[in-house]
């Protein structure tokens, strides 16, 4: 089971993120309302489900890319310690080594460094990871671990690795850390070297999944239990509901190594670096009918022949029910992209269900649809991205704008753009 949960999100100077905005799923400890979509853990409350709206451009999609960037980071990192050439000519490397998008309409911003942190709970204990990188070079890297007290574990305040200050479970590397070169981060170094806690930290937050339903194909999971038998029964059975005539499904599913480098350098001890690659074929029969009685089925070619909202459907499918059942964090840019609006909802009440969701799942998801949240929402469920004149994204929670303490109508409040996320009038001047 997975027991990690996101608590806090931070940035700053990253796309259209200028100033630093703070994310959390901490609920809001003045508001009662819907406390079963919350759940408890070390006395805090959090919520299950959280959603952002804003306009178009406002910045939901660069939020969602936040996750990805820590991730591209933590992937490239252990990258640096040797020759990377074979790995950076994988497809699936492409872009690993970007720069970082800073924010790119006001110059001044280019001459600061861009700033992540994130709040995971892993197994109850509190991880507090961030680093600042300027110019592609690590200025600054902490983690901090809180079960009674804070302990700062690693500290790092320059590019140079003579300043990595190493404590408790992260010790064992302080003998290798000339490793770490000045654009790489230390702690996925040390998960490389096999470092317990280094491990456990920087899996936990790859783990997370962030998902773009406006992706014409989803990437698939890399757990072979998402393709097993039973799993593939219950996409078909929920498939159905979608296109009755399905019958059958076949699934594929191959993880091949396409790249492997050693590394050169004493310390590692002969370690290694394998690339792999999962691919999952689908196919689908489907019944044909004489006089109106099933005869036969006829296969079709799922991914070219299918309705695209089936295939959005299925593709989502193993995401949600590998964190429904084992726990977790799942990240949904557009959730209603390609679906209909009723199972949209449908996917949103598993996670708030406490019978479907009982690991505590989490889920966050953009969306430009106001009716996902028409009733039994709390307000510190719902955030605000918006963009000024100068092209600065905000995001505000909906609990801590200024709102009447009745229960009040989200979506109705949304819709009549009193929140400030809906788009100003396009064509007003043009028609």
């Amino acid at each position: 089971m997975n027991n990690t949960m996101l608590k806090q999100l931070t940035v700053e100077n990253f796309a259209s993120f200028a100033e630093r905005i703070v994310f959390t799923t901490q609920t809001n400890p003045g508001k009662k309302e819907y406390l079963e979509n919350t759940f408890t853990l070390n006395d805090r409350a959090y919520n299950k489900v959280s959603i952002l709206y804003g306009a178009n451009g406002s910045g939901k999609t660069f939020f969602c890319k936040i996750i990805r960037e820590i991730q591209r980071l933590l992937d490239w990192s252990p990258l640096m310690t040797m020759d990377n050439t074979q790995f950076l000519s994988l497809p699936h490397f492409k872009g690993i080594d970007a720069p970082i998008k800073t924010f790119a309409f006001d110059t001044d911003y280019q001459k600061k460094p861009t700033t992540f942190e994130i709040d995971i709970i892993i197994d109850a204990t509190l991880y507090h990871y961030a680093f600042s990188v300027h110019e592609r070079k690590i200025v600054y890297e902490v983690l901090t671990k809180k079960t009674y007290r804070t302990e700062k574990l690693l500290e790092r305040l320059s590019s140079s690795y003579k300043s990595i200050v190493l404590r408790s479970e992260l010790r064992d590397f302080d003998g290798t850390k000339q490793v770490v070169k000045e654009e790489s981060l230390c702690l996925p170094i040390a998960a490389l070297l096999n470092n317990a806690l280094a491990s456990k930290i920087v899996k936990a937050i790859k783990d997370i999944q962030v998902v773009n339903m406006a992706a014409t194909k989803l990437t698939p999971t890399n757990s072979q239990e998402s393709f097993s038998d039973e799993r593939v029964s219950k996409y078909v059975n929920i498939l159905k509901k979608a296109d009755p005539t399905i019958r059958k499904m076949s699934l594929s599913y191959k993880e091949e190594e396409v790249g492997r480098q050693k590394i050169e350098l004493d310390d590692f001890e002969n370690r290694e670096i394998i690339a792999m690659q999962t691919t999952v074929g689908v196919e689908t029969n489907h019944a044909v009918y004489e006089d109106g009685r099933e005869t036969c089925s006829t296969p079709i070619t799922f991914f070219a022949e299918e309705s695209m909202g089936t295939v959005k459907l299925f593709t989502a499918l193993p995401y949600l029910y590998d964190v429904l059942e084992n726990g977790g964090v799942l990240v949904i840019d557009e959730i209603e992209n390609g679906l209909h609006l009723s199972l949209a909802k449908e996917i949103i009440n598993l996670f708030n269900n406490e019978g479907s969701n009982p690991h505590h799942a989490q889920l966050i998801c953009t969306s430009h649809q106001p009716l996902l949240v028409s009733k039994d929402f709390r307000r510190d469920q719902v955030w605000i991205t918006t963009k000024d004149n100068y092209g600065k994204s905000t995001l505000h929670r909906m609990s801590d704008l200024k709102t009447s303490r009745a229960k009040i109508n989200l979506a109705t409040k949304i819709l009549e753009g009193a929140f400030g996320c809906n788009p100003e009038l396009f064509f007003n001047d043009n028609i």
